[in-house]
């Protein structure tokens, strides 16, 4: 059952996108004499209202972001960014729109972990947690990890030269004891080409996933955990010869299995136009 009152704040945030804010930020930092960017928040207008929203207090809205501006202050002071970031033909940028990407990137991500708090904990859902249903066609269901994320998951590795120069959508599926690796019959771990991530077979969950639908690492619960099911792509990562990167994308998605993308679709739309993100709905399970 949707918890209403947490739908209401979500859909508050959803109404209030925070990359305008950030938007004016930084025209005022780069262009004003201001020693750092939390200053200019500091001193924004006590009430500001743009074409798509009102914010009442733009300043309280902003301070916990602060410290993400960061990139910014490199780019004033003549360092561009360590970060290595290409446009969509996988030319360099400038320093500038490098840096603002980043820090679009950063603040939407940290925005949507907090939207998240408010519309999936209390909604009980466990579709996220667990493989595409016994009937579908999808075999499987990748929950992709980073750092040491995969050390929080107690199940079977595959880690292999042959895995390693894999993705887990290659029209060829990774061959495992015969078997594609997505016919395992319990969840695993597989180390890709970029990167780990969990692999739930059909009619399989999270091993993480207790019988009442909670998560039992919930406060360490891996980064892909803690958005809904809308995830920032400003910036892609990607990976070539020359090593890895981001790409910058501008872009928004949003998956319609969850019960809350469905039901706030206007809202997340009018956040992505607010925010000059292209938008794409798609389904995770078929």
């Amino acid at each position: 059952m949707i918890d209403q009152h947490a739908l209401a704040a979500g859909r508050e945030l959803l109404q209030r996108p925070l990359l305008p804010l950030a938007a004016m930020v930084r025209f005022l930092y780069l262009t004003g004499d201001f020693a750092a960017p939390s200053e200019v928040i500091e001193q924004l207008p006590a009430d500001i209202e743009t074409n798509d929203a009102v914010y009442a207090d733009a300043v309280a809205d902003l301070r916990p972001y602060a410290p993400l501006f960061a990139p910014l202050v490199e780019v004033k002071e003549g360092r561009p960014p360590a970060a290595r970031i290409v446009d969509t033909s996988g030319q360099p940028v400038d320093a500038l729109t490098a840096a603002a990407a980043l820090v679009d990137q950063q603040v939407l991500t940290r925005e949507l972990e907090r939207i998240n708090s408010l519309l999936c904990a209390p909604c009980a859902c466990t579709l996220c947690c667990v493989g595409p249903e016994a009937t579908m066609q999808q075999a499987y269901f990748e929950i992709p990890l980073a750092g040491a994320e995969p050390d929080r998951f107690a199940v079977a590795r595959i880690d292999t030269p042959a895995s390693r120069t894999h993705r887990a959508d290659d029209e060829e599926a990774l061959p495992v004891d015969g078997r594609p690796f997505y016919e395992q019959g319990e969840p695993v771990l597989v180390h890709w080409r970029h990167g780990w991530s969990l692999i739930l077979p059909r009619a399989s969950g999270c091993p993480n996933l207790a019988a009442d639908g909670r998560c039992r690492i919930y406060p360490d619960r891996p980064e892909v955990c803690r958005r809904p099911q809308i995830f920032p792509y400003v910036l892609e990562p990607f990976a070539d010869e020359a090593g890895p990167g981001w790409r910058i994308r501008r872009s928004l998605l949003a998956v319609l299995d969850c019960p809350y993308v469905r039901l706030l679709q206007d809202e997340i739309a009018g956040f992505a136009a607010a925010s000059e993100l292209d938008l794409v709905f798609r389904r995770n399970k078929a």
